[in-house]
């Protein structure tokens, strides 16, 4: 397992990931917390689904910081974190830890749509906040205690400093040829199919419900703005987990016998930390009720602010008064 790229590189090289890594990173960090802005109101927060939104931004953000960490290191093989304990062990493990936990906090978001629509009385009882919130902290406490072979002292570094697990045979053949798999079939394979079969049980629930007439019309067709909105950019999540997840956990799993691609890892992490960045642009431009609660929430925010700096001026001059 190693975590550089070989080779010396060119300026052009060089400066062509630089770019997109900036774009990419800080994008995915600016977006993310514009998100928050809006996953963090309480008419969002009454839903299950605008919970679990919330928890999959803060996973998004956390793990987009540990691949900037591991972007540092591949692509110009600069130390962020000297220390091994920290850089190839806690690094990875967070990295991994919330890699999962955003695929099944998403999976989960198709699921709650799905079962709202379908069962839209025992949704009252199942798809509720406090649900959400257990759902995800089992999920962190599963993936955190499952993963901790990242933590192992086997994990060490070459003599070029480069992340390697091949000190201990046993470890790196389970490192470089049982585990990536494995994390291809439960942290891709299984969530995207899960994904995709509520997804399509969804948009048959909705054919269904165009088709009948008022008033027999379910409840789902008379749906808030806010359920509109999150019907759309969970379908939009779907699309984008696919399109950026899956050629990812295709290279980690083909690398190993294939090591003539090993060269664009680069551009796959790239790649691969779009989805976990790209979420607000993709909610604006998928749901208008998403793009006027942001607006709404800016001016509030203005309004707030313009109302303190009033309220500091009155006081202010009662004093001087």
């Amino acid at each position: 397992m190693s975590n550089s790229t070989s080779g010396s590189l060119t300026q052009e090289e060089i400066a062509i990931p630089a770019i997109l890594g900036i774009i990419v990173y800080v994008g995915g960090f600016i977006g993310n917390l514009l998100s928050l802005v809006i996953f963090i109101r309480t008419e969002i927060r009454r839903v299950s689904t605008g919970v679990l939104f919330l928890f999959l931004t803060i996973s998004n953000t956390i793990q987009l910081l540990t691949l900037t960490v591991e972007f540092i290191d591949v692509a110009y093989n600069y130390r962020l974190f000297p220390s091994v304990l920290i850089r190839c062990r806690f690094v990875y493990w967070l990295q991994n830890i919330f890699r999962s936990l955003s695929s099944f906090i998403a999976c989960t978001i198709s699921l709650d749509r799905m079962f709202r629509a379908t069962h839209s009385l025992r949704a009252k009882h199942y798809c509720t906040c406090r649900m959400a919130c257990r759902t995800v902290f089992i999920y962190t406490i599963i993936f955190t205690v499952s993963l901790s072979f990242y933590l192992l002292p086997y994990m060490g570094e070459d003599t070029n400093g480069i992340c390697s697990t091949e000190n201990n045979p046993i470890y790196d053949n389970f490192m470089t040829s049982v585990w990536p798999p494995m994390r291809t079939f439960f942290v891709c394979i299984l969530p995207v199919s899960i994904m995709i079969t509520a997804n399509i049980g969804l948009w048959r629930r909705i054919r269904a419900s165009k088709r009948r007439v008022f008033p027999h019309i379910t409840k789902f067709a008379h749906s808030t703005n806010t359920q509109t909105m999150f019907l759309f950019i969970a379908i939009s999540n779907v699309l984008t987990f696919v399109i950026t997840q899956v050629p990812f956990h295709i290279y980690t799993t083909m690398v190993r016998y294939r090591h003539c691609i090993d060269h664009v890892r680069t551009p796959m992490l790239l790649w691969s930390s779009l989805y976990f960045g790209i979420g607000f642009y993709i909610y604006c431009l998928t749901s208008r009720y998403f793009r006027s609660k942001f607006i709404s929430t800016i001016h509030w925010l203005f309004k707030k602010e313009d109302l303190i700096i009033i309220r500091r001026n009155t006081i202010s001059q009662r004093v001087l008064d």
